[in-house]
């Protein structure tokens, strides 16, 4: 699956009402100023995305405006930003309640998201806010539409029979889990909507420097594990990891595992770094082995981690994504016996964590 770019969503109400920088997505690390007061993912950031926030729902344009980037600030005037605060306050009234929000960092540049999903007056279906902010506490990105839930699919009650562990060892953090449109992008999308994406953080953000070589992204090369017992039946690892900006689209999923779990339960995991493979087809694995590494092979923009629980290898059964319960993990330090873990959580194996902590007294 292609990793969403964030800042290129096109979620937006009217056509003349999209405000976002033009920059391409692979250049967006290079075009990204850094070093200002709103480091990314810090208090400072959040409180001032929740501010602007506050400008744009309550129509004070000048406010906002004057938040904008220069980039922002060339594809719209205020005389435009007042207008369409005005035709949205008309269209969709104030908002009544925040259904949802969370924040997670661009995992290419120095720039923290903020997506808010809301109920207007006006509108029957939540409106889907999206804001990208700088480290200089300027917008980067904002768009925003209404978007109805996702409808139920058959899998949507679905009981997870396999006891699922977090696919790593340590810390990380979800960039795309969840079953609405602000915490994963393949909401609507049926085969996939189940879908988990992962990355390690440092202070907030996926790397150092700038970017632009996989080594500098913190999970890169990191171990993935089995996430369960079971029979790997399928590894590819030929594929070469992607410069960081340059997703590979011959072959999606890149260097990949996958793990039959028994009941119809296949754990496939996404994008592995190239030569890292550490299991054959036919081998048995135990949860918690390292089966291979984080990469940035197919078509990934950066490194990362996709994670899929499906019903099927996927011949001769078209694969559909189940919603996976992972048990005994710690979601932002708090103990979760079983659930999913949702975009913006820092998320880690619970006995994993216990053991640490008895070896540090």
């Amino acid at each position: 699956m292609k990793l969403r770019h964030p800042i290129c969503l096109a979620m937006v109400l009217f056509s003349a009402l999209l405000f976002a920088q033009t920059a391409s997505p692979g250049a967006t690390t290079q075009a990204t100023t850094s070093g200002g007061n709103y480091p990314v993912m810090s208090a400072a950031a959040k409180s001032r995305l929740r501010q602007l926030y506050g400008y744009f729902e309550s129509g004070q344009s000048a406010q906002l405006y004057g938040g904008f980037s220069s980039q922002m600030k060339k594809n719209g005037s205020l005389a435009q930003v007042s207008a369409m605060e005005k035709e949205l306050g008309v269209k969709l009234g104030r908002e009544q309640k925040m259904l949802g929000e969370n924040f997670a960092p661009e995992l290419m540049s120095k720039i923290t998201v903020y997506s808010r999903y809301s109920q207007f007056a006006k509108t029957k279906d939540p409106v889907f806010t999206f804001i990208a902010l700088d480290e200089q506490g300027q917008v980067a990105a904002l768009q925003f539409r209404p978007v109805p839930a996702p409808p139920g699919n058959r899998y949507v009650d679905y009981k997870v029979q396999t006891r699922l562990k977090l696919p790593f060892n340590g810390e990380w953090f979800v960039l795309q889990g969840g079953r609405d449109i602000y915490q994963n992008t393949n909401a609507f999308r049926d085969a996939e909507r189940y879908s988990m994406i992962f990355t390690a953080l440092k202070d907030g953000q996926s790397f150092s420097g700038d970017g632009t070589k996989n080594e500098q992204y913190f999970c890169y090369g990191q171990p993935v594990t089995a996430p369960a017992d079971g029979t790997v039946v399928l590894g590819n690892d030929t594929f070469v990891d992607n410069v960081p900006g340059r997703p590979e689209s011959a072959m999606p999923g890149g260097n990949r595992v996958m793990i039959a779990h028994g009941n119809k339960e296949f754990s496939l995991l996404l994008h592995l770094k190239q030569n890292s493979i550490k299991v054959k087809n036919g081998a048995k694995v135990k949860q918690g082995d390292a089966i291979a590494e984080c990469g940035n092979s197919g078509n990934s923009p950066a490194p990362h981690l996709e994670y899929r629980l499906q019903n099927s290898k996927g011949s001769p059964v078209f694969p559909f994504t189940l919603p996976p319960q992972f048990v005994e993990y710690l979601a932002d330090g708090k103990p979760v016996p079983a659930g999913e873990p949702v975009r913006g959580e820092f998320v880690r194996n619970a006995t994993e964590a216990t053991t640490a902590a008895a070896e540090k007294k």
